[in-house]
């Protein structure tokens, strides 16, 4: 049922065409993409059938996650799932968004010297006529927007056009297919290495709750692949940085029991390797930055104790052994992470100017973010109190509060693991990394000013871990909830299907119940099924 959905929806979704009738697709993706928009009839019937497409994937996600928890499926099953609903995505043209274009128009713009922190794509205008394509495959909305992405992520655009520059030609899809194969390598690395944040002795039993919380996942399948973002590879290189400091942490340990004396270089350099990989996820997407101030404060804990371990050992005083410790190590974690930013802005060829291009999001509008969902709620009372005209004012203020509970979310979470640790993750508690990427990954993303469903690619992985190691229930109801939610808030508009249906009445209020019932008749058998083992448990 999920293939079937996957297929449904790349087919349903891109004959759709671009939402905006300024926009121009440069390809039509071996056919699948209409030359020109729809009529409103057609994307009448397209419209629902997307959503149905992905409504059905979303439903065949939940019923995947629970024969999971109950030890039915084999890892390698989900795997075959995973691999056969993304499989279309990744074959079929960028849906649900067109970010993926504007990152090959920033490359194209940075190819030819221009920031696209301080430029907007219709910038490229000026290098003549050939580039057009560039800035009409981009919605107009975003053809002034400056980029908010740090050098790794301009480095990776700009070699992409210029790569897809060279083997397909001038034009935004040489490049969009690059990046695509970006995305794609991006998610094999999460699905790979997130179950090596396990722990080890219940590795074999967890990696497929794990597999199926993020490889099946639909903001995974449908987004982070079939919208091609950078978000897959911050969360790629996020998670690799983790894995990389859980072997440096190992090797520590086995150090210790076997009383090695001396400096290490293995676990020294997988430190730093660690330090570097994270800084480098933060430029590409600045939230990702969360990942580096994890480890910074893990090593500088560790540090810490260690000395204190050993000066206790010597007889030498212990806070002072401890403070030099913890300043020696903190102070070759900074120096790695100011050289590997210092780096990406060499590779990108430009300073630190998109640090001022992160307040573009504070512009935008998205429905689905609390703070907006905040602004409208209190809305009534503001009328009613005379301050109707404040709506402006009530979103800057929610957007404030959001922000400051995020940052206080991340305060207590860091708090905890430098007051009350857990490295290994004792019973009932994940460690403190995986907490805090995850648990602090979904409060910032909650907590931005707008909301996509790809701005869940950082904790994700961490989340699935989390729910992994502590079997809790509610966490994965959340997870599900919100992935789910996101997911159905990034469809087409149905106003197209409504004036259709009113005018075919009834045989178009025959096709909805008919659409209606092929959602609700599965729920209501697996809900049977799931009354029926209760009732014969009992």
């Amino acid at each position: 049922m999920g293939t079937v959905a996957a297929v449904t929806t790349v087919l349903a979704e891109a004959r759709l065409g671009p939402r905006n009738p300024d926009t121009l697709n440069p390809s039509s993706w071996w056919g699948i993409l209409p030359s020109s928009a729809p009529p409103d009839v057609t994307r009448g019937w397209l419209a629902p059938i997307a959503a149905l497409g992905v409504i059905m994937l979303c439903l065949s996600w939940c019923i995947l996650i629970r024969a999971t928890t109950r030890a039915v499926l084999a890892p390698s099953r989900l795997a075959v799932a995973s691999f056969a609903w993304s499989l279309p995505f990744a074959l079929g043209p960028p849906l649900f968004s067109r970010d993926v274009y504007a990152y090959a128009g920033q490359g194209e713009l940075a190819r030819h010297g221009l920031d696209p922190a301080t430029h907007g794509i219709s910038a490229l205008r000026a290098f003549g006529p050939h580039l057009d394509a560039f800035v009409a495959a981009v919605d107009p909305r975003w053809r002034e927007t400056h980029a908010p992405y740090g050098g790794t992520a301009v480095f990776v655009e700009k070699t992409a056009a210029a790569l897809g520059a060279a083997l397909f030609g001038t034009g935004p899809i040489g490049a969009v297919l690059l990046l695509r194969l970006v995305a794609v390598i991006s998610v094999v690395v999460l699905v790979t290495l997130t179950p090596r944040l396990l722990p080890r002795r219940t590795r074999n039993q967890r990696t497929g709750l794990v597999l199926a919380l993020l490889a099946c996942n639909p903001v995974t399948v449908i987004h982070l692949i079939g919208g091609a973002h950078l978000d897959a590879l911050a969360g790629a290189l996020t998670v690799t940085a983790l894995v990389l400091d859980r072997h440096r942490r190992r090797w520590e340990i086995q150090r210790q029991r076997d009383r090695a004396p001396g400096f290490a270089i293995g676990p020294t350099m997988s430190r730093a390797g660690a330090v570097a990989l994270a800084c480098l996820a933060g430029t590409v997407k600045a939230t990702a930055f969360l990942g580096l101030v994890v480890l910074l404060l893990v090593h500088l804990r560790e540090q810490i104790m260690a000395g204190s371990d050993a000066a206790a050992r010597t007889g030498a005083p212990r806070r002072a052994t401890g403070s030099a410790a913890a300043a020696a190590g903190a102070l070759l974690d900074l120096a790695v992470a100011t050289a590997t930013a210092a780096a990406s802005m060499v590779m990108a060829g430009f300073g630190p100017t998109w640090i001022a291009a992160l307040a573009t999001s504070g512009t935008l509008r998205t429905g689905i973010a609390p703070a907006t969902l905040l602004a409208h709620l209190i809305s009534p009372a503001l009328r009613l109190l005379g301050l109707g005209g404040h709506a402006d004012a009530a979103l800057a203020g929610c957007r404030m509060l959001s922000l400051l509970t995020a940052a206080a979310v991340v305060a207590w979470l860091l708090g905890r693991a430098w007051l009350n640790p857990s490295t290994d993750g004792p019973a009932g508690r994940a460690p403190d990394d995986i907490a805090i990427v995850g648990v602090g990954g979904i409060a910032v993303a909650l907590g931005s000013p707008v909301l996509y469903p790809w701005y869940l690619a950082l904790a994700i992985p961490a989340l699935a871990v989390m729910i992994a190691i502590t079997s809790a229930h509610t966490p994965r109801r959340i997870m599900i909830f919100i992935s789910v939610t996101l997911c159905l808030t990034s469809l087409a508009s149905l106003a197209p299907t409504w004036t259709l249906l009113d005018r075919a009445r009834p045989p178009g209020h025959t096709v909805l119940a008919a659409s209606t019932a092929m959602i609700l008749v599965p729920l209501a058998t697996a809900a049977a099924k799931r009354r029926g083992r209760r009732t014969s448990r009992r």
